[in-house]
């Protein structure tokens, strides 16, 4: 899809919406505060996904630049994690960064490098299914993924293999139908009728359905009952990723400089927020006094500041740290 100026501006507003989602997310209590919270914010991976594949095409792939982009920030914030988790043993650095590397587990944002590599390089098959008589089984791969590897063992409870445990962890299975819905959105592969009072109609449903999927899950002593990974949560955050298609081709200007500068500097906010929560939570009192949602309001305000500076000190090198 190529984008005039107001449509790249819009992009950005989007980034920095859900940029402010993603530290809400890792702020949010455990418990019954997912339940209600989080339907809310179940957006945002999948919209920077829907945004990335809107933008993307077979004919212009290029992986190995998107995937450089991504991995120099991926190697140092993962290394800048495993030095802040084993600072009172040094010598389990060298073992927990390799570890920290390859199943993408020195926080809990890293998974996305994994799943946005892993989508750039399946760009020419994600076509050839668009462009296929089966192309509407492409959304069915996500839910079919969801189902096996999480809804059924929670309610049987089965545990999933370690191993097979980890490679869904960082797989792009689960997350297949934001992309795919981008992808196809974006090359003019379907067209979406629905009008935008129906999609915030559906969109709102959807919500109080996440609500009661989240409820079942807490019922059933699922401490992370909010995840994006629910097949309600991937229905909202399609329809979401829909409305954010129609603000985008609107041709209505909007201008917001706050959310347009958080945009710009998302993805340093996404690798380096969990860092500023990490050091705010050795600060006595700080978890007592600064609840939700004051505590990811201060993450967010803390770490842009952060992330701004380091432009500014490092220059052209700030690209290394994704800022």
């Amino acid at each position: 899809m190529k984008v005039t100026k107001d449509q790249s501006y819009k992009i950005q507003l989007l980034r920095g919406l859900a940029i402010i989602a993603v530290v809400c997310i890792h702020n949010t209590p455990l418990g019954l505060a997912q339940v209600w919270c989080r339907p809310f914010l179940n957006f945002p991976v999948g919209l920077f996904l829907f945004l990335s594949a809107m933008l993307s095409s077979a004919e212009r792939w290029n992986p190995w630049k998107r995937i450089y982009k991504v991995a120099v920030p991926y190697v140092i914030w993962t290394l800048v994690y495993v030095l802040l988790h084993n600072v009172k043993s040094p010598s389990q650095i060298p073992v927990e960064f390799v570890k920290s590397l390859l199943i993408a587990n020195s926080a809990a944002v890293m998974y996305y490098i994994f799943i946005y590599c892993e989508f750039t390089l399946l760009i020419p098959l994600i076509d050839k299914l668009a462009r296929s008589k089966y192309k509407y089984l492409g959304f069915c791969i996500a839910p079919i993924e969801i189902l096996l590897m999480r809804t059924i063992p929670l309610v049987t409870g089965i545990t999933v293999n370690k191993y097979l445990g980890i490679l869904s962890g960082i797989s792009c299975l689960g997350w297949f139908t934001y992309y795919y819905l981008g992808y196809m959105v974006g090359n003019n592969l379907i067209e979406v009728k629905t009008s935008t009072k129906k999609l915030v109609i559906f969109w709102a449903v959807s919500i109080g359905l996440q609500v009661l999927e989240g409820y079942w899950y807490f019922s059933m002593g699922e401490a992370n009952c909010g995840t994006q990974l629910k097949l309600t949560s991937i229905l909202s955050g399609s329809l979401f990723a829909l409305m954010a298609y129609r603000f985008i081709t609107n041709e209505k200007h909007i201008e917001v400089k706050t959310l347009y500068l958080l945009g710009n500097v998302s993805f340093g906010i996404y690798f380096a927020h969990l860092a500023v929560m990490a050091v705010f939570g050795k600060v006595p009192y700080y978890n007592t006094i600064a609840v939700y949602p004051i505590n990811a309001l201060i993450t967010l305000v803390v770490t842009s500041v952060c992330v701004l500076l380091g432009r500014k000190i490092l220059g052209k090198n700030a690209k290394y740290l994704a800022l």
